[in-house]
């Protein structure tokens, strides 16, 4: 029974079919996501504002990315579940174990395509790539509004409380936060850290409500929240 209330709780008023669609979109968008976080960090240019946090944690304790990594999530999934659970939904799990599974599938080659490719033109054209196609998945995921990641999760219920605030500005902040921070430890900031920083907040609020209509709304699980973003 207490499933039972969950599955409702979780899905509202979507049909079986919609929950279907949403859940099979949410898998190909952490796998375009994590694609393009591939090339962004085997660009050799810098990485996004999580990265340099887990970096500098890792330089200044000398734990290790992957402990440095469980420590951040563990504290931000904790707060998610704790104070902005009705964003926490099957996007949130698929986030945070395929993304994973399909970054570490694309690693290898990546790096060896980066290592077989010395020039900086290259290395400049995985950024970009990477970036975009980052951001791409990244507003995919959002668009879905079927789970977000704990940090977006966080972000999102302080959007709730205030409506008039933008998540662009918001994402920006947050970024900014972890990539002072990750430096100030003694993280490794490039070129590509500041490309993320200045362009993924305002590229997720911008395509976000694009997703919605040209692809959401086809497929009968468009969510008219999306279309406030970029407002």
């Amino acid at each position: 029974m207490w499933l039972k209330r969950v599955y409702q709780a979780k899905m509202g008023d979507m049909s079986g079919r919609q929950v279907l669609t949403k859940t099979a979109l949410v898998f190909l968008s952490s796998a375009i996501t994590a694609f393009g976080v591939g090339l962004f960090i085997c660009s050799g240019l810098g990485s996004d504002s999580i990265s340099v946090w887990l970096d500098g944690l890792d330089h200044t304790f000398h734990i290790g990315i992957g402990t440095a990594s469980l420590l951040t999530n563990t504290v931000t999934l904790s707060t998610a579940l704790l104070f902005c659970r009705r964003f926490v939904n099957v996007g949130t799990a698929v986030m945070a174990l395929f993304f994973a599974w399909v970054l570490g599938l694309c690693e290898p080659w990546m790096r060896a395509m980066a290592a077989a490719h010395a020039g900086l033109s290259f290395h400049a054209v995985m950024v970009v790539a990477g970036l975009a196609i980052m951001i791409f998945g990244w507003s995919f995921t959002v668009s879905l509004r079927f789970g977000f990641d704990s940090t977006d999760a966080i972000l999102f219920e302080i959007l709730l409380h205030r409506p008039r605030w933008q998540y662009r500005f918001l994402k920006i902040a947050l970024d900014g936060t972890f990539i002072t921070a990750g430096f100030l430890l003694g993280g490794v900031v490039g070129i590509g850290t500041v490309m993320s920083f200045l362009l993924t907040g305002p590229g997720v609020g911008l395509l976000v409500p694009h997703i919605d209509r040209l692809i959401l709304r086809p497929l009968g699980v468009s969510d008219p929240q999306n279309q406030q973003m970029d407002r």
